[in-house]
């Protein structure tokens, strides 16, 4: 079993994180469903249309874990075996091509571009909150650094 994994903070709120996720992967053809026993989210049925996984878990401490594959051998729709890592090799390289970029904008629209200690890069994202439009992030925590339309102001009322 081979698959891409990876495990970061969001700075989004856990519920934020879930509707983010599901609205994506939902707009991008993805069916949430039970495949052998795992809540994933999944396109393609075999044959012309390679299966391709994508299992993402938010936890109510903001960690998100995501994990993606695609059917390592698909000969007849429903029926595959073996699973790859879509950044790694060369075989399966056109459902690889196509799954690749949507895990890096799922994990985009995450918060997960990660640094050295795996945590959501500094930048503006969604208020948490829900008082502001955007709250920075400072790669570790909020800040009191907030804008509507715009607009950027302090408050520190929010930050944890």
């Amino acid at each position: 079993m081979s698959r891409y994994v990876n495990t970061f903070k969001t700075p989004l709120g856990p519920e934020q994180a879930r509707q983010t996720a599901t609205q994506y992967l939902q707009g991008e053809g993805f069916k949430y469903m039970d495949e052998r026993g795992e809540m994933v989210w999944r396109k393609g049925v075999g044959a012309l249309a390679n299966p391709q996984f994508i299992m993402c878990e938010v936890s109510d401490d903001g960690t998100v874990r995501i994990e993606s594959w695609t059917a390592g051998v698909s000969l007849i729709p429903g029926v595959y075996g073996g699973e790859l890592d879509p950044t790694q090799g060369a075989f399966g390289f056109a459902v690889k091509a196509a799954l690749k970029p949507r895990i890096r904008e799922l994990e985009s629209r995450l918060g997960g571009t990660t640094g050295a200690a795996g945590t959501a890069a500094a930048a503006w994202y969604p208020d948490p909150t829900g008082r502001h439009e955007m709250r920075y992030w400072d790669g570790a925590k909020w800040t009191a650094d907030v804008a509507d339309g715009g607009t950027a102001a302090t408050d520190p009322e929010g930050v944890s």
